[in-house]
């Protein structure tokens, strides 16, 4: 544990002085009355913003304090931006999911990729990634991808599932933990049958293969914490997990495996925004910078955090670990990446959900 404390501490340095260079670090640090600029940022807890050894050299480097808000679900995301008032919101984390519609509604400045010392790093896929586009101007940076998929207790399942199928086997009765997530029960099922996840053909059959897998259940989790207590406290299997989460629980010695499946799994790129309302913009984009540069990328996926889109980190990450996580080039081949829906969409897939979980 103390190496692991001085190996953090080392890369939080290095962070420090790799960053030294994005330009001048007084950025909007010069607050009214001495006080130090507050960057508001909303993400998801224990998500990379709120990472001690983060904050402390960030803090160190721009003479000012990262205030994090969190937020429980992607459409959550989207309310705040449309509702907060002018300087509530510096800097934010929307996915795919939500992208378009905060940028169709002028939710979020257009980003200045000029301004980014890290941004030619960053993989072609995701420089190019098209939910973040309009009219050619880009208004989101990747930060970093991941899969929806299968993790499974090594100690009583001794091969990979190979199919996302499992989740649905009845061999697992009773040992199986499915997330409670509209979006990822219909993509999960469409996988199953054969459907394409993003636009399933048939609703019907997949509300019918959701009500079949809820017999064989044990629960509906909405936390990582939640799963993994059920993982460690042996109450289940198997199931429908994040690769980042799976792989933090693995660095805590718990006896798990994770695989995307050779059927497919589901796919998610997590992107830095502004808003449209931020009155701190360039902090917000030393923040940014400092989010996708190779050191902190690294440092993060090592300790369990999901896939870097930083080129040069994810090729420095030993290449048997980031299979076992999830985040090889392999995997990432086999993932059906989530797309934007409608509000008619998201209404009609949440309506089916509540209807499974009531039968």
């Amino acid at each position: 544990m103390k190496c692991k404390k001085l190996l953090v501490g080392a890369l939080a340095l290095s962070m420090v002085l790799s960053m030294a260079a994005c330009g001048s670090s007084s950025g909007e640090k010069d607050a009214k009355d001495g006080e130090k600029t507050k960057l508001y940022v909303v993400n998801w807890k224990d998500y990379g913003s709120d990472d001690a050894d983060f904050i402390a050299a960030f803090e160190e480097e721009y003479n000012c304090e990262i205030v994090n808000t969190y937020m429980s679900s992607e459409e959550e995301l989207l309310t705040k931006l449309r509702t907060s008032k002018e300087g509530d919101i510096d800097v934010c984390l929307p996915n795919c999911t939500i992208l378009p519609a905060a940028i169709n509604e002028g939710l979020l400045e257009q980003v200045d990729t000029s301004k980014l010392t890290n941004f030619d790093s960053m993989f072609e896929r995701f420089k190019t990634q098209k939910e973040c586009f309009k009219d050619d101007k880009m208004y989101a940076v990747p930060f970093v991808w991941g899969s929806t998929a299968i993790a499974y207790n090594t100690e009583v399942i001794k091969e990979a599932p190979k199919s996302m199928s499992a989740l649905f086997d009845k061999a697992y009765a009773g040992k199986i933990a499915f997330r409670d997530d509209y979006n990822d029960a219909v993509m999960s099922a469409a996988i199953v049958l054969g459907q394409d996840p993003n636009n399933p053909s048939d609703l019907d059959a997949i509300k019918a293969k959701l009500i079949e897998q809820k017999a064989l259940n044990k629960t509906y989790w909405k936390t990582g914490d939640e799963f993994s207590k059920l993982f460690a406290g042996k109450q289940i299997d198997l199931g429908l997990m994040w690769s980042g989460q799976a792989a933090a629980m693995k660095k805590d010695n718990q006896p798990i495996s994770f695989v995307v499946p050779e059927d497919g799994a589901i796919g998610w790129v997590d992107n830095w925004a502004i808003p449209s309302g931020s009155q701190n913009k360039d902090l917000a984009y030393a923040f940014i910078d400092w989010m996708i540069s190779k050191d902190f990328q690294y440092n993060w996926a090592s300790k369990g955090g999901p896939a870097p889109v930083n080129q040069a980190a994810a090729e420095a990450i030993d290449p048997e670990y980031a299979a076992s996580a999830g985040m090889d080039e392999a995997s990432l081949n086999r993932l059906y990446f989530m797309e934007y829906r409608t509000d008619e969409v998201k209404n009609t897939w949440n309506e089916l959900w509540t209807e499974v979980k009531a039968e």
